[in-house]
């Protein structure tokens, strides 16, 4: 019984063997002819991609700025309400410091002590300290 040996050779192999393929006179004209047309579908592909890469930073760019502009936003609203906070917590010791006088001068009427019966009632507004 004797055996074949088959041996498959890729074109690599043979080029690396030393062993080219030649090409017909036919195929190095077609690739003649489709040469520029390879190389404009290249160039457009190259172009679209630049011109994607550029929309793709301008969008990242407007993203930078809104998201900077946003935390503007916030630091500037926060900053509104720390301010509001301080002014009421004035009105409401300034409302509170009335009071007091108020009972003072109540307590003192009381007592019968008619000059403090006949001052007017405390106004907050007198108490507040900007």
């Amino acid at each position: 019984m004797s055996r074949v040996i088959l041996i498959l050779a890729t074109p690599s192999m043979l080029l690396a063997s030393g062993l080219a393929l030649a090409q017909t006179p036919t195929a190095t004209a077609a690739d003649v002819r489709e040469q520029p047309v390879t190389q404009a579908l290249n160039n457009n592909v190259a172009a679209n991609a630049q011109a994607n890469t550029a929309v793709r930073d301008a969008q990242q760019n407007q993203y930078e700025l809104d998201r900077a502009s946003f935390r503007a936003e916030v630091a500037a609203r926060r900053e509104k309400i720390e301010t509001e906070q301080e002014a009421y917590a004035k009105q409401q010791m300034a409302y509170a410091d009335a009071m007091a006088a108020w009972r003072v001068q109540n307590d003192e009427c009381n007592r019968g002590i008619l000059k403090s019966c006949k001052k007017p009632t405390p106004v907050p507004a007198d108490f507040y300290r900007p």
